[in-house]
């Protein structure tokens, strides 16, 4: 990371730089954050073994038969925007030898506006985005209804032919494949840190000790919390529901996926998916009639020519898949070295008093000890590039990201934000 500036904290950088020797490094979870890290680390000369408490990668939240590479873009200069716009392009190229081998399909992206407000924003972002045909572009009825295969209602909507969807899991265990890295079954709960070999230990429910490494990166979504090294992140966790649903004559020419108020995507064996719910209190992955309701409200919502050629299905013969999302405060990715948090408490308390007090004191990190989690819904979207980017930090190297946005999805954010309001 830059060396900070003399008007700003530089609780971003460490105190102590990671003591790397052996290059070994352990990842815990093989869903696509932890599947491209790996690869990420690997590339980069470590001997990199993913654990995961599931035999095959892919098993838990990437594990939906049609996952969408998911754009985001906004007429504000937001960080959000920024970093959706930074993995969009980033992950494009990522995932272009999976679309040339049949992996899924590149077949663009069409997002029609939800709302009168949001249509005024796709003109702004069309606007903006004018000289990059290649990202994004404005499509009127016509062009759109062409682009889609089928008849629409949308008047108008944004295009992104460069992107499309793809099976996680399968992309995951590519990796992994493709790349020879191990993947050893076990449900880690526990690190431990060897003082005497400068290593981390990872143990089991029962104690045992499944292996010892020099570093270690936890990748396992909300199961980040179940560490203590980890659990201070805000993280939550979030049902959803996909339903799969038959083609029909009308629906089956539809060529590109469609977003909205949900997704919906072109058939594969004779079924579309589309989702996803949004359950904030429910812990159940069994799959419920009333999402399945809720999802081809969402596609009616979308576009009344979805419903149209969709029919009526029979919603107890579909089928579909629940599991969770990991989510937090500010919608942001988090990636990096996890913070020692009883030292940068300590160490940047003045904060409380004075949010705009500038110290030249550098942040607290564990040694070797690393995070990539909370991507929400657009896992498949930014996990190549976080995965980029923790890899450049533990290898030394320069960031594919400027500061900012470094930052802005840093693991410390949250304490430096809640000592400035008061709220630690």
């Amino acid at each position: 990371m830059s060396e900070a500036s003399l008007t700003e904290l530089p609780w971003y950088l460490a105190k102590q730089p990671a003591q790397i020797a052996t290059r070994e490094i352990t990842v815990i979870g093989a869903g696509i954050a932890g599947c491209t890290t790996a690869v990420a680390l690997q590339r980069r000369g470590f001997k990199v073994t993913v654990v995961d408490r599931h035999p095959q990668a892919g098993s838990e939240a990437s594990g939906n038969s049609q996952g969408i590479v998911y754009p985001k873009l906004s007429p504000r200069d937001d960080l959000l925007p920024q970093v959706n716009l930074a993995a969009i392009q980033f992950c494009k190229d990522y995932y272009q030898p999976f679309w040339d081998r049949g992996l899924g399909a590149q077949c663009g992206i069409l997002v029609v506006p939800e709302s009168p407000k949001k249509a005024a924003d796709f003109a702004l972002i069309s606007q903006r985005f004018a000289d990059r045909p290649e990202i994004v572009q404005s499509v009127d009825h016509q062009q759109l209804c062409e682009l889609a295969g089928i008849p629409l209602n949308a008047v108008t909507a944004l295009y992104f032919p460069q992107l499309g969807w793809l099976p996680p899991a399968l992309v995951c265990q590519q990796l992994l494949q493709i790349n020879n890295i191990p993947l050893l079954q076990a449900d880690i709960h526990r690190l431990e840190r060897d003082q005497t070999t400068h290593s981390w230990e990872l143990l089991d429910a029962r104690g045992q000790s499944i292996l010892k490494t020099e570093s270690v990166v936890i990748a396992s979504a909300f199961d980040c919390k179940n560490f203590a090294q980890s659990e201070h992140l805000p993280l939550r966790k979030i049902r959803g529901q996909i339903t799969q649903l038959p083609s029909t004559v009308e629906s089956r020419p539809l060529k590109t996926v469609i977003c909205g108020e949900g997704y919906f995507t072109p058939a594969v064996d004779g079924l579309h998916s589309c989702g996803a719910t949004y359950n904030k209190d429910i812990f159940s992955t069994e799959v419920r009639e009333q999402d399945h309701l809720t999802n081809i409200a969402q596609i009616s919502a979308t576009d009344p020519g979805l419903a149209t050629a969709l029919g009526e299905p029979a919603i107890d013969t579909l089928r579909g898949r629940a599991n969770f999302r990991c989510t937090t405060p500010d919608y942001l990715p988090i990636v990096g070295a996890l913070p020692n948090v009883p030292e940068m408490l300590e160490d940047y308390a003045i904060l409380r008093k004075d949010a705009k007090t500038v110290l030249p004191t550098r942040g607290s990190y564990l040694p070797n000890l690393y995070v990539n989690c909370g991507m929400g819904s657009r896992g498949l979207s930014y996990a190549p590039l976080t995965a980029e980017i923790l890899a450049t930090q533990i290898a030394e190297e320069a960031s594919p990201v400027n500061l900012e946005l470094l930052k802005a999805m840093h693991p410390a954010r949250f304490l430096i934000r809640d000592l400035k309001r008061k709220r630690i």
